[in-house]
């Protein structure tokens, strides 16, 4: 697919390059680059140096390195215009929006839109995102990991799945920031998650963020029903549109989302669109409450649904890493099953956890052809900086 562009303007930005939308603390920049250097200038990043040691690849720049970009570009706070005019586009002359708080807001990564571009874009920029990852891989665990085997220590990260019933909020009406959020929320969920498994702490960096940028929204559709169905099992008359995401409630019959800022079609149309991979719900929640996985099985089921997805998406080395980590959990799920449980004849109950999987898997491979039509006709109007990341989300 073509990337349409965000901005009309022939200038660059004299920080990252994207395309320019003005004169910002005296230099030809993008809105995204002098909201940031507005934000940080005078913050700790100033005195800091570069975190990450990885500012020379082209995937995300810490917080230090990208404000030093802007005061070597020759951003400088006393430069600040206060009725700065935008860069004229050819043949007209616009003026420019009122804030850049139009344009930025939480959670911390970026959303800027041009609305003076014909067929305009809304861009969602992760970088700050993957800088984020980056210093979890950076620092491990959050807490220290024995255990006898990589099963028990991944298990010790179900601290990271488990339902917080008594933290729950309860949402009548979702708009951009709400779905960032959990963007977000996810994405360094899964981030903290996979630091209690050895073997992908030993991945060199490049691997890791490939499998991170590819794995968070399958977990996140899994957590979405193990939370839901723990909710149920606690709330026996709760209604089945019932549904826990994060630890957010919602009635999906009566929560009102906000797709005007996604998408130019009718909303009817565009809920439509992003419930395509809900169509095994109701089986997917079913066959949790029946099955009722322990700690460990869930652990297992969680990163046999990640793996394998990755393997399948990327082949080549993903594939024979990912197979690896599945070899390992699995002979450490045999010792659990047949010597803590006392179970040798598992091999039922591991296949209905593996039913769930491909359930999951099927909803995601079904629903591609429809989100390949989708991008034909613009269904979304949204674009981001590291579409990889989005594949199969449902939002790219």
């Amino acid at each position: 697919m073509d990337v349409v562009s965000t901005s009309t303007s022939p200038f660059a930005c004299k920080v990252c390059n994207q395309a320019a939308h003005g004169n910002h603390f005296g230099v030809i920049s993008c809105r995204a680059c002098a909201a940031f250097f507005r934000r940080s200038a005078s913050s700790k990043w100033s005195k800091m140096s570069c975190r990450g040691g990885s500012c020379d690849q082209e995937t995300y720049s810490c917080k230090p390195c990208r404000l030093q970009k802007c005061r070597d570009a020759g951003m400088d706070t006393t430069k600040f215009q206060y009725n700065r005019e935008i860069i004229p586009q050819v043949g007209q002359f616009t003026l420019p929006p009122p804030s850049i708080e139009s344009y930025v807001g939480r959670p911390e990564f970026l959303l800027f839109c041009d609305t003076d571009a014909p067929n305009a874009k809304v861009l969602i920029d992760v970088r700050y995102l993957l800088e984020e990852a980056g210093r979890i891989l950076n620092y491990g665990p959050e807490s220290p990991v024995f255990a006898e085997n990589q099963l028990k220590k991944f298990t010790q990260g179900f601290k990271f799945v488990r339902l917080n019933v008594e933290n729950l909020q309860k949402v009548e009406y979702a708009d951009q920031k709400e779905l960032m959020e959990m963007w977000e929320y996810y994405f360094l969920l899964v981030t903290k998650w996979l630091m209690y498994f050895d073997e992908f702490q030993k991945l060199n960096r490049h691997l890791q963020m490939t499998l991170l940028q590819s794995i968070w929204h399958v977990f996140q559709k899994l957590h979405k029903y193990v939370g839901t169905m723990a909710y149920h099992k606690m709330n026996p008359y709760a209604k089945k549109t019932n549904v826990i995401i994060k630890n957010v409630f919602m009635d999906m019959e009566n929560v009102t989302i906000d797709t005007n800022w996604m998408s130019d079609y009718p909303k009817e149309h565009v809920m439509r669109y992003l419930m395509v991979q809900t169509c095994h719900d109701f089986d997917i929640l079913a066959a949790l409450q029946e099955l009722d996985p322990t700690e460990e099985e869930y652990t297992f089921l969680f990163a046999h649904l990640c793996f394998q997805y990755a393997g399948k998406r990327y082949q080549g080395d993903i594939l024979r890493v990912t197979d690896s980590f599945i070899e390992i959990l699995s002979n450490d799920l045999h010792h659990y099953y047949v010597e803590e449980q006392n179970r040798p004849r598992y091999f039922l109950r591991l296949a209905k956890l593996m039913k769930i999987n491909n359930a999951i898997q099927k909803a995601i491979w079904e629903s591609r052809p429809k989100m390949e039509l989708g991008r034909v006709f613009n269904v979304l109007k949204i674009e981001f900086s590291h579409p990889e990341m989005f594949e199969d989300s449902g939002f790219y």
